[in-house]
């Protein structure tokens, strides 16, 4: 395939990119002004060259130029006038900086308060980086039933962050979302619900254990009955706890009709006759 490297400047503005007019109907964002935060750049030919990239710091708004091991600072004229080979932009909203400022003074204000609200931490990151950080979701650390996944209450504290009663109030008023949580407790029927499973899947791969050994001391079965191989290796996965716990990984019933026949089966990797499973 023949390709080849177009050397044509394109220029690109560093701050204020407009992308209303690129907009579709049913976009309901409010913030299309973007501001450059870094650029990949090029030397070479289409088939072989070096790539460099030019990175703003958000803290203090300088550029630097990154060259393999080497970062050096540069000045912003020399970003604006690079052979841009990718441009990254981000949001740019004079509103969502006074947000953060506002949250920041009403932290350190320390009003007395009775409660202290538990926040997901994944969200609150978004509302430090993103423009629209969208409304507050903490079930990030809930279950379906308001508690705490036993799975995820040894990590909990990687999970939320705490706020004072001023701050949530403010969050949650100004974003929705939800729910409000100023209690942190293991959910008592999801503990309940994990007990079951445990004892299904031990039940379940106890018995296969012992079918299977009495199938393999026959000589020469008249019937076997043979299933999918997809089907066991979900199933298999299921007892060993192998399957994410998601969901339970319960691979429900067989795929398909078990095939009944008074032959062996031809080995092969779509079809399960017996196997060592111990």
């Amino acid at each position: 395939m023949y390709s080849f490297k177009i050397n044509s400047h394109v220029s690109f503005p560093l701050e204020g990119l407009d992308l209303r007019p690129f907009l579709a109907k049913e976009s309901i964002s409010k913030v299309t002004n973007y501001d450059l935060l870094s650029v990949i750049c090029h030397h070479g030919t289409a088939g072989s060259g070096h790539y460099i990239a030019y990175c703003q710091n958000m803290i203090n708004g300088q550029w630097y130029e990154f060259d393999d091991q080497y970062v050096t600072e540069v000045h912003e004229t020399v970003v604006q006038n690079a052979e841009a080979y990718v441009l990254f932009y981000r949001k740019s909203s004079e509103e969502a900086v006074r947000e953060r400022q506002k949250v920041v003074s009403l932290a350190t204000l320390k009003e007395p308060g009775l409660l202290q609200f538990y926040i997901s931490r994944e969200w609150l990151n978004k509302f430090n980086t993103f423009t629209e950080p969208g409304p507050i979701s903490n079930h990030t650390f809930l279950c379906s039933h308001g508690g705490i996944p036993p799975n995820k209450y040894h990590y909990i504290d990687d999970l939320v962050v705490i706020l004072p009663q001023n701050v949530w109030e403010y969050l949650y008023n100004r974003f929705g979302g939800g729910p409000a949580v100023n209690h942190l407790y293991v959910c008592s029927v999801c503990q309940v619900e994990i007990e079951a499973l445990a004892k299904r899947r031990k039940m379940e791969i106890d018995m296969f254990i012992k079918l299977n050994k009495a199938f393999q001391a026959e000589e020469c079965p008249s019937v076997i009955f043979c299933i999918s191989m997809q089907w066991f290796r979900e199933w298999e996965a299921f007892v060993k706890g192998k399957d994410n716990g998601e969901s339970g990984g319960d691979p429900g019933l067989g795929g398909g009709e078990a095939v009944r026949t008074p032959q062996r089966c031809e080995p092969g990797s779509d079809i399960f006759q017996d196997a060592g499973f111990t």
